[in-house]
């Protein structure tokens, strides 16, 4: 009968299994992971999913990692009108190089960043007691959409939100506009390429007039 063959660890693998430590050794705090886990959703809450159509190569599609929407809202007090306005002008924004293939398309091409910059750094959109769909000071950052404008729309687009956000974009881009140097002519240029932009997103047909805008 052969003895059985011992196997002795060499010196080096000992100094290597004192070097690497075991998975998962060591104690884990659930203060710690709750953390980990919490911002792991707030990452996956930030990073909408990929439609079709995202592709920058492709007609109509955004460019990749499209920067958050930064815009302030003053006295909207209407959540669900106020929510829509928010999609509106990210969907602006996720869809900026068709944006601007179409303020191109209608000669608008400069004023693009400053618009631009409205949606990621520094506008705001104000909901006001007026009687227009909107207005603003050329030397400020600030869309002014009229209340009762709004409620208009509402009315008329009842069953349509995505009819509604088109409108919502069309005038705070025209706003916007005016902010960025656009006199009346080239704002209008702007909310067209906004409606444009958005009616090609949503599959909608909504011009100036479906918005109470001419």
């Amino acid at each position: 009968m052969k003895s059985p063959i011992v196997l002795r660890p060499t010196p080096l693998a000992i100094a290597l299994a004192l070097l690497v430590p075991a998975c998962g050794a060591g104690p884990t705090d659930s203060a710690d992971d709750s953390a980990s886990v919490g911002e792991s959703r707030h990452a996956y809450i930030q990073v909408k999913d990929q439609q079709p159509g995202d592709d920058p190569n492709t007609p109509g599609g955004s460019t990749a990692g499209a920067p958050d929407l930064d815009v302030t809202f003053e006295t909207c007090f209407n959540a669900g009108r106020r929510n829509e306005m928010q999609d509106a002008l990210e969907d602006i924004l996720e869809n900026w190089s068709a944006f601007e293939r179409n303020l191109d398309d209608r000669g608008i091409t400069s004023d693009h960043d400053c618009m631009h910059d409205r949606l990621t750094q520094n506008g705001n959109v104000k909901c006001d007691a007026c009687d227009v769909a909107g207005h603003s000071n050329p030397l400020g950052q600030t869309a002014n959409v009229c209340r009762d404008w709004a409620i208009g729309i509402d009315d008329e687009h009842a069953s349509s939100s995505s009819s509604r956000k088109v409108c919502w974009a069309s005038v705070i881009m025209h706003e916007f506009g005016h902010t960025c140097d656009r006199l009346e002519g080239g704002s209008e240029l702007v909310d067209d390429a906004a409606r444009e932009t958005l009616n090609d997103v949503y599959n909608t047909s909504i011009d100036e007039s479906d918005c109470n805008q001419d």
